[in-house]
Formats: structure tokens, sequence, C-alpha cells
């Protein structure tokens, strides 16, 4: 059984990325052996972390963090925002497989980011019910960055939006689940927000207090019924 703990999770994350930017990826647990042992084995003590990431082919999850079979209990979405199915696929993954970490990774130049802010702008493009309902739940964040740094121009923009699309992911969770919210208030798992970088392929961890203060405004808006 490895060592889950929340520390151990993120620090192993942080290396296997730190391999994989310097080209010096060990890929661990990746051959067809470890694939029949997963026939066999309970992720339950294998799993250190959720990661909730977009669904962009340019973020492989499993090759950023440079883990292998059944190191990681993956949720993808476009946008990588968190609905109600994410919501239930999170749950399990903190819940029933207890993963010690969560983690939230965004990415630089993402386009259903820069869709959001597109439509906010005016834009005419035709999409889907389907497509509009994800945009839906990222233009909270695009538009908290539009009225709180009414400076930013164009690729700055879209940069500040990927991360505060993390939080409004983060927002989103807890709002919708009393066991995440029981878990993190507990100390049963640590949560982390990231942005990957497509470029340099770094992720940059982001500052843990701005999860305790999105977690305050969730309770104050239960606690206030607030819409």
């Amino acid at each position: 059984m490895r060592d889950r703990t929340p520390e151990s999770a993120l620090k192993a994350l942080q290396e296997g990325n730190k391999r994989f930017v310097s080209n010096e990826s060990a890929h661990p647990r990746s051959s067809y052996e470890h694939t029949i042992m997963a026939k066999e084995l309970d992720q339950n003590f294998h799993a250190i972390a959720t990661v909730v990431a977009c669904s962009d082919s340019r973020v492989p999850v499993e090759r950023i963090f440079d883990v292998g079979i059944m190191d990681t209990f993956v949720v993808r979405a476009a946008g990588n925002v968190i609905g109600i199915d994410q919501t239930g696929s999170v749950e399990y993954g903190v819940g029933v497989v207890e993963t010690p970490l969560l983690v939230i990774l965004g990415h630089t130049k993402c386009g259903a980011v820069q869709a959001t802010i597109d439509k906010l702008a005016g834009d005419k493009a035709e999409l889907t019910p389907s497509i509009h309902a994800i945009l839906a739940r990222i233009k909270p964040a695009v538009v908290n960055v539009l009225n709180r740094e009414t400076e930013l121009k164009g690729q700055s923009v879209l940069d500040a939006s990927v991360e505060q699309n993390i939080w409004q992911g983060l927002h989103d969770l807890f709002m919708q689940s009393q066991l995440i919210r029981d878990k993190y208030t507990n100390g049963d798992v640590k949560i982390a927000g990231g942005v990957y970088d497509l470029h340099t392929g770094d992720v940059r961890w982001l500052d843990e207090k701005n999860i305790s203060d999105v977690f305050a405004g969730v309770l104050f808006e239960l606690k206030n019924n607030v819409k």
C-alpha cells in the first residue's frame, strides 16, 4: 500500500511534473503487468489524487504528472467545469476511492474560457445548447475578472479568467456537494488548484488561501440562501 497522505500525494504530482518538464519522465506503473494487476487490486489502496481537468487533448493528465495505472482518478470536462455529473465523479474519487488529494487543473489557452470571453464580447457564433451550458458555468469567472480588473486586455484577460475559473469550479463543487464540504472541513482531503502551461509543460500551483476564501464564501451563500 502506497503512502497516501495529502502531503505525499501533492509532492508526488509536483515531482512528476518536474520530471515531465525536464524530459526525464519515468513512466511509472505503466507496463502491461500493471494492467493485469489492476484487474485484481482495489484502486482505493493506490490512487493518490482525484484530478478535475479540461477535456483538451493537449492536457494529458497522466503524462503531465508522470503517473501510471491506478495513480489518479481523473474527471474531465471542457473548461474543467464542475456540473452535477462532474460533482458525482469527484464525490466518488474522494468519498469512495478515498484519494487524499483533490486537484482542479486549468490550462493556458483554454478554448472554452476563450469562447466565453468572446460570447460576452458579442460573438455571434452558433453554439449548441450543451456547449452554451458549459460556457454558462465559466461565465461568472470571466465576469468577475472583467469587473475586478478593468485594465486587462486580450491575453491577460484570458490568463486571469483561466485562473478564476478554477476557483469558480471549486465554488460550484462546494455548493453542490455536502460530502466534499465535510471532507474538506474534517481535513480528510487536501485541495489544490493549478494551471498547466501548454508552452512549457509546467504546472503552476495557486495560492492555497484562495481555497479557504472560496469555502468561506460558499458557507455564507448557503447560510443566507444567496442565489
